[in-house]
């Protein structure tokens, strides 16, 4: 009993968890997330041309969009506790059949997360296109001026109908993996979490890169313009071929894998609630 009492956690485990683990994932994984959008929005150049330029490049330059994606992630310990504790726990009352209650779950947390997330995601994404050896890194009270002159308020949610379509099938495959594997990771190590999240993440992560370079292409900013999905996909296939749709697909493997292995341990404290 004594044993059980000192196992049971509160809401505000999860908090300081993810407080401390986001900080964390943050400075170890903007250096993938600032290669990947830079490799997403200059299409025209190859993945190894695009990190040769940044392996020789300033510290300045490597850490634009930091802050960016300090506040997206800051921002997302704000509610992603709740979404992955207390949601799916409220979902499960209404007795859905594991796949419904699965579906049910990822489109509140995919819808929650897009709308929340864009506006930052945005203004991260305008920071980080700059390559290298093009312009000069530019603030994120720059990259927002620069979304509202060429599209207003809706500029800054761009690429949110992609954002929820590869959103939705992370959380849905979240929330089914994390039963099918948590036998085999309790009592394991930190690092076997993350290889089991990176054994999870890699199959959900190649199937949504196309949709994530398309969400690049479209929070890019680089008119005043606003294309579709469909016409977006139809330009990098024309101009780039289908090889371009996977690019970026191993600095999404390593964001990907760190963000999971988070989630993960949250629903482990969730279960200890």
């Amino acid at each position: 009993m004594a044993q059980e009492k000192k196992e049971k956690k509160t809401l505000w485990d999860a908090y300081s968890f993810s407080m401390g683990y986001t900080a964390m994932t943050t400075l170890v994984g903007h250096p993938a997330e600032r290669l990947k959008v830079a490799i997403q929005t200059n299409l025209s150049l190859s993945s190894y041309s695009v990190t040769k330029q940044f392996a020789s490049a300033s510290l300045n330059h490597f850490s634009t969009g930091f802050l960016s994606c300090v506040i997206r992630q800051q921002g997302k310990v704000i509610y992603r506790p709740l979404l992955i504790t207390h949601m799916p726990k409220e979902v499960d009352k209404l007795q859905y059949p594991m796949i419904v209650g699965g579906v049910v779950k990822a489109t509140i947390a995919s819808s929650f997360d897009t709308l929340v997330v864009s506006p930052i995601e945005n203004i991260k994404t305008v920071q980080m296109k700059t390559v290298a050896n093009q312009e000069k890194p530019i603030t994120p009270m720059q990259a927002a001026q620069n979304i509202y002159q060429k599209r207003g308020l809706p500029g800054f949610f761009a690429g949110s109908a992609a954002t929820q379509g590869k959103a939705f099938p992370s959380w849905f495959y979240l929330f089914m993996t994390y039963n099918a594997m948590k036998s085999k990771r309790e009592k394991q190590s930190f690092l076997s979490t993350i290889f089991w999240a990176t054994a999870a993440s890699a199959p959900v992560a190649l199937a949504t890169t196309p949709l994530d370079v398309i969400k690049s292409q479209q929070q890019a900013c680089t008119s005043g313009s606003r294309h579709s999905i469909g016409e977006v996909t139809s330009q990098i296939y024309k101009n780039y071929g289908v090889s371009a749709f996977f690019k970026g697909f191993n600095c999404r493997l390593v964001h990907k894998s760190l963000s999971t292995a988070g989630a993960y341990m949250i629903l482990d404290i969730a279960n200890k609630m």
